[in-house]
């Protein structure tokens, strides 16, 4: 018996249906199913009674499934031992989010490292979407991402926690029309020039202007070269409504943030996700309570 085999026939009795469990699994159910199938003629047993009203463990099945339910729990726990006692004395962070939260996660990086100044950092941007699919081949303590609750439903090994709900609004500077509005609806945009992110962030928004090539004067991944252009240009931003928190740019009105207010409002989920089986060091969640609290700070208020 294998830890895969162990973890099909847990599931499977649990949800009282190898399709139900496969779905869960994200596998197919006639793979689960000759799995299955070769565990039982390895032991010698039927493990399931399989009928067109679902399965049901056997006598002999559900001693075998009390078993794997111990083993499964056993290993967990030693992962995580061996895990906790590798990074007891953790230096070093290794932290990758969305490009919304750099100047947020930068700025709570120096006020920790003032407290902490043997911590070193490892920081890395990418599209929520990307880290996601790839979060569990890579080695990162902790992800901040923007996603909905169905898509990390379907990750397996991740745990995952909400930590804001947030708003699409733009950043102009003092040269944008925009500059002395309180906020802006999508109609009064429709003719602005932008620079983009490149992510799929504001995939929603821009379909709804219909933006049109000639309106995109640059996409890219730097956020200070975004900034510099919206700071010197009449080109408009978008970003979230916390990305630029406190930042010195928004706090002597080089660039203004506005909201974005429409009829069809756009919230947006960010979370916490770290690996289930790699758990969050003593470290991580000293700098996430840190990051947390810097996040639901009180927004500057920067001058008109």
């Amino acid at each position: 018996m294998n830890f895969e085999q162990m973890e099909y026939i847990v599931n499977v009795a649990n949800e009282m249906s190898i399709t139900k469990a496969a779905e869960k699994l994200f596998i197919s159910p006639s793979g689960m199913s000759q799995s299955i199938t070769q565990l039982e003629n390895e032991l010698g047993i039927k493990i399931f009674n399989r009928s067109k009203q679902g399965v049901t463990p056997t006598f002999e099945g559900k001693i075998v499934i009390s078993k794997a339910v111990a083993l499964l729990k056993t290993i967990k726990e030693l992962n995580k031992e061996i895990y906790d006692y590798k990074n007891s004395n953790q230096t070093h962070l290794k932290i990758i989010t969305a490009p919304a939260f750099s100047y947020v996660i930068q700025e709570t990086m120096v006020k920790f490292n003032s407290r902490n100044r043997d911590i070193t950092f490892e920081f890395v941007e990418q599209n929520s979407t990307d880290i996601i699919q790839n979060f569990n081949k890579e080695n990162y303590d902790f992800a901040l991402i923007h996603a909905s609750i169905n898509e990390l439903k379907k990750e397996k090994n991740i745990c995952f926690e909400h930590i804001h709900e947030g708003h699409i609004c733009i950043a102009v500077g003092k040269n944008s029309p925009y500059y002395s509005f309180d906020y802006v609806t999508l109609s009064d945009l429709e003719n602005s020039k932008f620079v983009l992110y490149n992510s799929s962030d504001y995939k929603k928004v821009l379909k709804l202007i219909k933006l049109n090539p000639n309106q995109v004067l640059i996409r890219s991944n730097s956020s200070s070269l975004l900034f510099e252009l919206v700071k010197e240009s009449q080109a408009v931003l978008f970003l979230h409504d916390f990305s630029l928190k406190h930042s010195p740019m928004v706090k002597n009105g080089e660039i203004k943030i506005i909201p974005l207010r429409e009829e069809n409002y756009f919230p947006i989920d960010f979370w916490l996700i770290n690996l289930e089986t790699k758990g969050l060091t003593k470290v991580a969640k000293e700098f996430i309570d840190d990051f947390i609290k810097n996040l639901k700070e009180p927004e500057f208020l920067p001058p008109i």
